[in-house]
């Protein structure tokens, strides 16, 4: 920023009333608030640099008072019987003092907005380097760049209603600027430096300020900043739909200057496995005038072109797939939101996604198991348990708004069973749309079409396995088109089976919840997470608590409000691993029955199970004791009072809710027997097949390692069963009985 700038922009903020002091509370107090800070996760000396900026803005009352009553109504949800941990929902610290004090109030709505409509990594930097250049150049208050990772911890809100509105008022620019990648939806970085100040200069100064834009990039983050949150008036010049403004007043502080020579053709390739190539787009400059529309400030984009914010903004579930097909159908032409193909689009993706349900293997059965890869030979338990009807209230969530017809869904199953994808006929709408397309022949855009629905049937799969999918309307999701596919579905080719890993549906919707994917790429979580929060929901597998291996669908998800929060030292983190294992002496398993017949009982026992929670610094660790009561091999007595008593032993082994969840995927459940169960009755025990006492071998040790079959004699306790499954291989043939 040159000298003379940076003498300007002093001299026009010295015009603003003083700074406010951040630390004004008694000492017990803030350090107080300041452990309480912490413990949420925030840091107090990063939202005392953002609020002493954005606090000084004063927040339009209606949306002030939207934003209050939406946060402050909610609760906590225990994670599960016995846990020491909930799922906190309320208000954390920051938000507290917030609802207290309009200052703060100010800097949460704000950067809850800045984060909704971008990538936060790239935000965080750019927020960075403007509060750097801010420092450099002498801004009165102006505090050096704060802590990057503690900008990313700021408190996010739904915006998506109001970015609907700004839309609406563009319809003949709707092909480009509702596109995700359209450079109109997110800010450029010089732009954000001048907002930083401009906007609360000019929202003081109303008379004699005014703030101009010389393109339209930027052109939604900087209505719904200035119009919708600060209440000040805009006006695009010159747009294809002719002078828009918002706002009541005859001469708007905010000009924003449609330029016809940025390029407004289509933004997205079509082809949804490509990653959208970055088109470069040059950032406008930004004027500060006075009333006799003399430049008083001129910020021209600034030469680090390494500082890049990225656009990618949210929307809730509800309604996730309707906007998308919206989009991808005015990416190269212009289709009115009551146009009867969106329905027909719709219809045609759940009918996919029965029919990938059909085709998907929970349990490979490769090599050992079924070699030959015989589908007569892989038991029907192998494949998804997914019923219908839970595909059915997914899609009718996604495709909010659109009528979906089960008679014309099962229509378009039968007509796709058994056909290969490059065969494969789309609906006459659709197909009356494609041929008119110019952009590429037929074939192709079908193609792309076919891309796009798998696409479609992947997020239905994935939210079809959420248990309670309609308590989950107002989940936030990331747009970003293109890479969110269920791994396999791309490359399907409609008559081959897809193996699913235990991890497939987790890593689906957690891409579509979080916002640190940069440029599409897809960043797993680690080893060893089974629950993770963003945006205040949790996303965890639906196995966790204390439950019975037999009663658990594995293949279903939970996602629930709140983040994860210690009841006991009131702690928050972002995510729940596995603690790494406890290195102990294994205690092979031993013979007990050999022959035709055996009893099943419980002879292992789990007598006591217990929860240890520990804090690292961005996650929970927790480790699962069990334990454990069986008779010790070989037959050891004690002698005692005159008598002999068999001695049985005690040991602890360690197991965790990630570990459990991965070998509950590999397990083959036996199909129920057709006699009934009774206590003392022997049952048939096949050539190969031994009974033993203990939980814990890996495969090839032990005793009568050369045996086809392992019975673990569990007998009626559930978690005895939980250690068991927990601890072995899955390619381990074992029996619970």
């Amino acid at each position: 920023m040159p000298f003379t700038t940076q003498f300007s922009l002093s001299l026009e903020l010295a015009k603003i009333l003083p700074l406010r002091a951040a630390l004004n509370a008694s000492s017990e107090t803030l350090v107080s608030f300041v452990r309480a800070l912490k413990r949420s996760g925030s840091d107090f000396l990063v939202e005392e640099d953002l609020a002493a900026i954005f606090g000084r803005g004063k927040i339009e009352p209606s949306l002030e008072r939207s934003f209050r009553d939406v946060v402050v109504d909610l609760s906590f949800t225990p994670f599960h019987a016995e846990s020491q941990i909930i799922l906190d929902a309320r208000p954390a610290p920051t938000l507290v003092r917030a609802l207290k004090d309009r200052y703060y109030m100010s800097s949460v709505i704000q950067l809850s907005f800045l984060v909704w409509m971008h990538e936060e990594t790239t935000l965080a930097a750019a927020l960075e380097e403007s509060m750097r250049i801010r420092f450099d150049s002498g801004v009165k208050g102006a505090t050096p760049d704060p802590d990057y990772d503690g900008i990313l911890k700021t408190f996010q809100f739904r915006w998506d209603d109001l970015v609907a509105r700004v839309e609406s008022k563009f319809q003949k620019s709707k092909h480009w600027i509702c596109q995700s990648q359209s450079p109109s939806r997110s800010l450029p970085p010089n732009l954000l430096l001048e907002a930083m100040d401009c906007f609360c200069l000019v929202q003081s100064l109303p008379e004699d300020r005014l703030v101009m834009v010389e393109s339209q990039v930027g052109l939604i983050p900087i209505i719904i900043w200035t119009h919708f949150i600060l209440g000040l008036a805009v006006l695009v010049k010159d747009s294809p739909d002719g002078n828009v403004i918002f706002g009541t007043i005859e001469n708007p502080p905010i000009i924003i200057k449609w330029s016809p020579k940025l390029p407004s053709h289509n933004l997205y390739s079509g082809v949804p496995h490509q990653l959208h190539q970055e088109r470069s787009f040059v950032a406008p400059t930004i004027y500060l005038l006075d009333a006799s529309l003399e430049v008083v400030l001129k910020t021209e984009p600034h030469g680090n072109e390494g500082i890049r914010i990225e656009g990618q903004e949210c929307h809730r579930l509800r309604g996730y797939g309707t906007t998308s097909l919206q989009r991808k159908f005015n990416t190269t032409s212009m289709v009115v939101d009551n146009d009867p193909i969106y329905a027909e689009a719709a219809n045609f993706a759940v009918a996919f996604a029965l029919l990938l349900s059909k085709s998907m293997r929970r349990v490979p059965f490769k090599e050992q198991w079924a070699p030959s890869e015989r589908s007569d030979e892989i038991p029907t338990q192998c494949y998804l348990s997914t019923e219908q009807w839970r595909l059915f209230d997914s899609s009718k969530l996604l495709f909010w708004g659109l009528e979906l017809d089960k008679r014309i869904i099962n229509g378009y199953v039968e007509k796709l069973t058994g056909v290969s994808v490059a065969d494969m006929v789309v609906p006459s709408g659709i197909r009356n749309y494609l041929q008119k397309l110019e952009n590429d022949t037929y074939e192709n855009n079908r193609y792309k079409f076919i891309e796009n629905i798998k696409e479609a049937a992947s997020w239905i799969l994935a939210f079809a396995q959420v248990v309670d999918i309609e308590s989950c309307a107002e989940l936030p999701l990331t747009f970003v088109p293109g890479w969110m596919f269920c791994k396999g579905v791309l490359a399907w080719e409609g008559l081959e089976a897809i193996d699913i890993e235990s991890d497939a549906w987790f890593n689906l919707v957690l891409k579509m919840m979080r916002k640190d994917t940069r440029s599409g790429r897809d960043i797993p979580e680690s080893e060893g997470v089974f629950l993770t929060s963003h945006n205040g929901w949790s996303l965890f597998y639906n196995s966790v608590g204390d439950h019975d291996p037999g009663t658990v669908n594995c293949e279903l998800l939970s996602i629930k409000r709140g983040v994860p929060t210690n009841t006991l030292t009131e702690e928050r983190k972002y995510r729940i691993s596995d603690a790494p294992s406890v290195e102990r002496d294994v205690r092979l398993p031993s013979l007990i029955e050999k022959g035709t017949s055996y009893l099943s009982r419980c002879i292992t026992k789990v007598y006591k199970r217990t929860e240890h929670y520990s804090s690292r610094s961005s996650e929970f660790w927790l480790s699962i004791r069990f334990d454990i009561e069986a008779p010790d091999f070989p037959p050891y007595t004690l002698r005692q009072r005159g008598r002999e008593v068999k001695r049985n032993i005690r040991y602890p082994i360690y197991a965790s809710h990630a570990q459990f969840h991965k070998a509950l995927w590999g397990i083959v459940k036996t199909l129920p027997c057709g006699h009934p169960d009774k206590d003392d009755e022997l049952l048939p025990l096949d050539l190969g097949a031994v009974t033993v006492a203990g939980l814990t071998w890996a495969n090839g040790q032990g005793e009568y390692t050369d045996s086809r079959i392992f019975i673990c004699l569990v007998k009626g306790d559930a978690r005895g069963t939980v250690a068991c499954r927990a601890w072995n291989s899955p390619q381990l043939r074992l029996w619970c009985s």
